[in-house]
């Protein structure tokens, strides 16, 4: 048995509609003839009289008007598959995977993700968080899409977009003898212990972190070194030594630390990257959505 055709789907809900041959292959910009063969064909295709014929035109049978229901499901599927096609294609139906690490989940993450969905409900954003090393790789093997990290050389395959920066601020130990201290001279600090990450890991934060430290006329004693922000800021709580932090980390309030903003701060870059070859059209909208929240990131600083 042959399936019904798209065209033979038309037929019968043009004709069903206008209840008159001559009428309804003047809309489908055809002669009678070919008309009545087609529906002769889908009603020995199907089994079963789909119209009843005399001298004031069609009528659909009771199966006629069943199939009449299930045509028009048919052919509405068929449209929604065509809107969703171009939909994908232009970027506004399909999934887009961001990386980040969990320091700009403080920062910008929080601010895109929610921008996004309220921009693109029907674009799914996959979200994971992996170290700073990792995100390169993961953009060029095509595992993510899009990775938001600290400003770190790049190849030349991977674009980039600062959409934020933030000052570093002063982590300190509750019970630090300047915790109660307004403000502080970075100096003071010259013969605490400090908790950073490996250079290997965020080597552009590394450097701000030490440059600001050597501004300040002393190299930091590096106590302890580990990968993320929010266990450096857990070891400052606990007593282990103090960190220049961006300023975004003071909103994980963990208990036991206090801030303090730093005179002539160094600033540190939150950086979108993305690899150049990657062709998923979700990634072009997320981009300028990016481009859109820098903006707004920008002017919003110069009114400070």
């Amino acid at each position: 048995m042959m399936k019904p055709t798209y065209n033979q789907l038309i037929s019968i809900c043009t004709l069903a509609e206008l209840a008159n041959i001559g009428r309804a292959a003047e809309r489908l910009s055809i002669s009678q003839p070919p008309l009545s063969r087609q529906i002769a064909q889908l009603e020995s295709n199907v089994g079963a009289k789909l119209f009843t014929r005399d001298a004031k035109g069609v009528r659909l049978t009771i199966a006629g008007e069943q199939f009449l229901t299930d045509a028009h499901a048919i052919l509405a599927l068929m449209q929604q598959a065509c809107n969703n096609v171009r939909a994908v294609a232009d970027g506004q139906q399909g999934f887009l995977k961001l990386a980040a690490t969990m320091y700009a989940s403080y920062s910008v993450v929080p601010q895109v993700a929610m921008r996004h969905k309220a921009s693109y409900p029907d674009v799914k954003l996959l979200f994971k968080e992996l170290v700073p090393p990792d995100l390169i790789s993961a953009l060029q093997d095509g595992s993510i899409d899009a990775a938001i990290s600290f400003g770190e050389p790049t190849t030349s395959d991977i674009n980039s977009l600062v959409i934020l920066q933030e000052p570093l601020i002063a982590a300190l130990p509750a019970n630090h003898q300047f915790a109660d201290n307004e403000a502080i001279n970075q100096a003071c600090l010259g013969d605490d212990q400090f908790i950073t990450v490996p250079r290997a890991m965020a080597p552009m934060l590394y450097d701000t972190i030490l440059s600001q430290c050597q501004k300040a006329g002393f190299s930091p004693h590096i106590g302890l070194e580990v990968s993320s922000q929010q266990t450096i800021v857990n070891f400052v709580a606990n007593g282990f030594g103090v960190a220049l932090i961006p300023a975004s980390m003071q909103h994980a309030q963990i208990r036991g630390v206090v801030y303090k903003e730093l005179a002539g701060a160094n600033t540190v870059q939150n950086v979108l990257m993305w690899n150049a070859r990657n062709k998923n059209p979700s990634l072009k909208r997320f981009l300028s959505l990016c481009r859109e929240i820098r903006d707004e990131l920008n002017t919003a600083q110069a009114g400070e």
